[in-house]
């Protein structure tokens, strides 16, 4: 069990051999969870021990679009500016779904500023 908020837990944890891709019967990876409630730290923490920030849960979702869904602009821009994987800024979950369009739909307008200013973000969005 890992505090999703103390990067200082989540690198014993790693340091000792935890698995940073292991998922629940949600399909859910701990990066998911931490993305979703916004924890920059422990985000980078998990990036810096090679956890896939492309990783996809049951439904499709990577982490950016529970943080863009959400509204964490810190883990947004991170996860836009980590060059080693780079993230899938067009990447559809299953019901065909961008982090984008997540945003939008939610009203997160700083998120969709974010990632209509990205070099990532693809040109065909509409």
């Amino acid at each position: 069990v890992m505090k999703l908020g103390n990067p200082e837990i989540a690198r014993r944890l790693l340091i000792s051999g935890a698995d940073p891709n292991l998922k629940d019967s949600t399909g859910f990876a701990v990066i998911h969870d931490v993305a979703r409630e916004g924890f920059l730290d422990t985000l980078q923490t998990l990036v810096e021990f090679k956890a896939d920030v492309n990783i996809e849960d049951n439904e499709g979702n990577l982490p950016l679009h529970l943080a863009a869904r959400e509204g964490h602009v810190r883990v947004v821009e991170f996860l836009l500016e980590n060059p080693d994987p780079e993230c899938r800024v067009g990447h559809q979950n299953k019901r065909g779904a961008t982090a984008y369009d997540l945003a939008k739909l939610y009203r997160r307008s700083d998120v969709v500023k974010l990632l209509e200013d990205s070099s990532l973000f693809p040109e065909d969005t509409d």
